[in-house]
């Protein structure tokens, strides 16, 4: 946390020196949900108003409430705002278990005085599909399920491009349980409205956090010790995951040098090992974005991601930037040691993960994209 608000106040500092910023340099962005990016990265230009039952992950950002909606559509409608940024909850403000999460996040745990916040602010995040709002907006969903929630489609109509992180490559299957009971078929798929409604999905990376890069770029081109490194949860995790040790027992047979720590590493530990391995082991988790990826790319190993599952946003590409295994093919051995044998082509490898990586997968070069791609006023988000 103290990292974050070190960045936060830093990002003020050096954006006036970029851009003139400031309010009456550039236009303001408003975000609207859970998800804090552009008031994170971008801080001195976004009014942002939190809707979410987890009172844990607010941090300073006030509760969308009657009055600051009522100002926020007024100042959209006055063309303060270069972009609008909605993400939704992942319950509707009227389910049970938003209700309840609202009480467990606040009152039990000591947050008495935000309980009207948490337990209301979805509600009027619901009340947006009813109060018409000005282009451009996009809708950002980033949680690691690759539906939308029917209480999320009124976004499909409102929103120039609906963002999601875990986007199936099939769009359809976004779909799957919510505006079909099982998976959209033929009579769903024709429908006028709901081509024009996918058409507007988008993938979006889950974005590394950028006052991490420092810390994970300084440990970049630190000396080799190990072929292969992983650490993560494989417990209750997707079944990729699960397969991990057995595919480290693998390699460890097959004479390379694994580094696969017993126990928990502190982040500092985490990434220093994870650059002195020549690759990294990351197989998707509850979804298959992973934070690992990025983090092994920016720390200079390769990292050896389980086959795609999903349409990724700026993608580190197979052979130029990462290494790819298929789980149902049992054949990571020999993907490592075809990798192994060529260590300036793995070093190659490293090198454009890591210029990709800090380019383009960071929250602030996320933030800038978006900004650029569908912001208002396109230049200055390019001066950003």
């Amino acid at each position: 946390m103290a990292g974050r608000q070190l960045h936060r106040g830093a990002r003020e500092m050096t954006e006036t020196a970029e851009d003139g910023a400031g309010p009456a340099g550039k236009g303001r962005i408003l975000e609207i949900g859970e998800i804090e990016l552009f008031s994170f990265e971008m801080a001195d230009r976004t009014d942002a108003f939190y809707t979410s039952y987890r009172a844990d992950l607010r941090r300073g950002r006030p509760y969308l409430g009657v009055i600051n909606l009522w100002k926020a559509v007024r100042a959209a409608w006055r063309g303060e705002y270069d972009l609008i940024v909605l993400s939704p909850p992942f319950y509707p403000g009227w389910h049970p278990r938003s209700f309840l999460a609202a009480l467990k996040f606040t009152l039990m745990r000591g947050r008495i005085g935000e309980a009207y916040g948490a337990v209301v602010s979805p509600l009027l995040f619901q009340a947006l599909r009813f109060i018409p709002l000005p282009q451009p907006l996009i809708a950002l969903e980033l949680t690691d399920s690759f539906g939308i929630a029917r209480h999320q489609h009124f976004l499909l109509d409102k929103a120039t491009v609906f963002c999601k992180r875990e986007l199936p490559v099939d769009h359809w299957k976004t779909l799957f349980g919510s505006a079909h009971r099982r998976l959209p078929g033929r009579r769903v798929r024709m429908s006028r409205r709901w081509q024009q409604r996918v058409a507007k999905l988008r993938p979006i990376g889950t974005g590394f956090d950028q006052w991490r890069v420092g810390e994970a770029g300084a440990v970049f081109g630190c000396e080799k010790t190990s072929d292969v490194f992983f650490m993560g949860d494989v417990a209750a995790n997707s079944t990729a995951r699960r397969e991990a040790p057995r595919l480290i027992a693998q390699l460890r047979e097959a004479g390379f040098k694994v580094d696969f720590p017993d126990t928990r590493l502190d982040y500092p530990e985490y990434i220093r090992r994870c650059a002195q391995s020549w690759i990294t082991l990351s197989p998707e988790g509850f979804g298959w974005e992973c934070y690992r990826h990025i983090e092994a790319a920016i720390a200079g190993s390769v990292p050896l991601v389980s086959v795609p599952t999903i349409h990724r946003y700026k993608p580190l590409v197979i052979g130029r930037h990462c290494l790819v295994y298929y789980p149902d093919e049992d054949n990571i051995v020999e993907v490592v040691r075809d990798a192994l044998s060529d260590k300036a082509r793995l070093g190659a490898i490293a090198q454009a993960a890591h210029e990709h990586a800090v380019e383009n997968l960071t929250t602030l070069a996320t933030a800038r994209d978006l900004l650029r791609t569908h912001g208002r006023n396109r230049s200055r988000a390019d001066a950003n």
